[in-house]
């Protein structure tokens, strides 16, 4: 197989754009590598999947997702090149990134220093105040989303979820994001803010410094509970200095007015200590570079090995500085474009309504994504519909 031919399976051009290979699925679309022949570039090609490309209110959120990232322009925002439609098939066009997903790039052999983690948090921020300037929140902040390139730029993706400030599309007590790094008032279906995001960029600063989630619990509604009443552990003096310590729980703070009121207050502080551990360069050296980008014809894309959307495959995870377990790397993704789980993930994004009615409808649209409409045929008694079965991926 030349690099240039797609795999049996996929389209050959979509719109002016040559298919070079599949590099991620999800509950919403499908992402591909991409020839822009206009351009002479590689992109990352997202289309709606075709199970799913008549329902109008997935086929609204997709729209959403391209209207609210093209509105950005920032370095440590992904970057939207193009939309449109090719044989009533709708496509979002992004810059193909060459790097790692944040849980991978901790996961390396190479303990990440603590120089570096403040200057990925600081761009964080700084990318964030820039979406939330333009009036768009993301409200599904974590490590699955952030993504850092070989230059050490950090890239904030999936807007997908992301709610327009002018927006009247969620409806109350809906609830949409990611439980591990959700806000308080997220989690009880209550109108959000920037705050929202501002307590998942403290849960993703929780993480990057001990490689552990801020609320433990693996069942929703134990995570829930932690979410909205419990404390996150204290952090120890070896995973970050106190000043650094204090940024972090002052964003995870329950109350939404006691926390960081905007991401441009947080930036201050983070600018403060990054001035105190100064990063001599944001070019990541040889050793974390992770992993040469393997082209289309490479083993781990014939072999089907997970692949991220740049390329990379994950390094062997490692320790930890301070000894704790290595954050436990996931399928890497691009956007929200991760192959679903057969059972609830409580890092997966969730949407959850009491309805029983919408329950099934989910679980309808998540048997159709995973397994086809041709499996449904061979089923003859539908499965038990439980308040879990209607979790699935943005």
């Amino acid at each position: 197989m030349t690099e240039n031919a797609p795999r049996r399976g996929f389209p050959e051009r979509i719109g002016r754009y040559q298919i070079l290979e599949r590099i991620g699925r999800g509950a919403m679309g499908v992402v591909y590598r991409a020839h822009d022949s206009a351009m002479h570039r590689d992109v990352a090609l997202k289309v709606l999947m075709t199970d799913l490309e008549d329902d109008p209110d997935i086929r609204t959120r997709f729209h959403r997702e391209a209207e609210a990232a093209a509105r950005l322009s920032h370095p440590n925002i992904i970057t939207i090149f193009d939309v449109g439609e090719d044989n009533d098939r709708f496509f979002i066009v992004m810059e193909l990134l060459r790097g790692a997903m944040l849980k991978d790039f901790l996961a390396q052999a190479a303990p990440v220093p603590i120089e570096r983690k403040i200057d990925l948090m600081y761009q964080l921020c700084t990318g964030l105040d820039a979406a939330h300037n333009a009036s768009v929140f993301h409200r599904d902040i974590k490590p699955g989303n952030i993504f850092v390139r070989s230059d050490g730029i950090l890239k904030i993706l999936d807007f997908g979820v992301a709610r327009l400030a002018t927006s009247s599309m969620t409806a109350s007590g809906f609830i949409v994001g990611t439980p591990d790094y959700m806000s308080p008032e997220q989690a009880r279906g209550a109108e959000i803010d920037g705050r929202s995001d501002i307590f998942s960029v403290g849960g993703v600063f929780f993480f990057m410094l001990t490689g552990q989630k801020p609320f433990p619990a693996s069942e929703l509604p134990a995570l829930f509970h932690q979410i909205q009443h419990e404390a996150p552990r204290p952090l120890l003096p070896e995973e970050a200095p106190p000043e650094l310590a204090e940024v972090v729980m002052k964003a995870l703070a329950k109350d939404r007015d006691e926390r960081y009121q905007t991401c441009q207050d947080m930036v201050a502080d983070l600018d403060v200590i990054r001035q105190a551990h100064p990063l001599k360069t944001r070019r990541l050296p040889a050793p974390v570079a992770l992993a040469a980008e393997p082209s289309a014809s490479s083993s781990s894309a014939q072999t089907g090995a997970a692949a991220s959307p740049n390329g990379f495959t994950p390094p062997p995870a490692a320790a930890s500085p301070n000894g704790s377990a290595p954050p436990t790397a996931s399928k890497p993704s691009t956007d929200d474009t991760v192959d679903l789980p057969p059972a609830f993930n409580s890092d997966d994004t969730v949407s959850m309504t009491p309805s029983l009615s919408w329950i099934r409808r989910v679980a309808d649209r998540i048997d159709s994504a995973v397994s086809g409409r041709f499996a449904r045929l061979w089923r003859p008694v539908p499965p038990a519909v439980s308040r879990q079965s209607g979790i699935r991926k943005r």
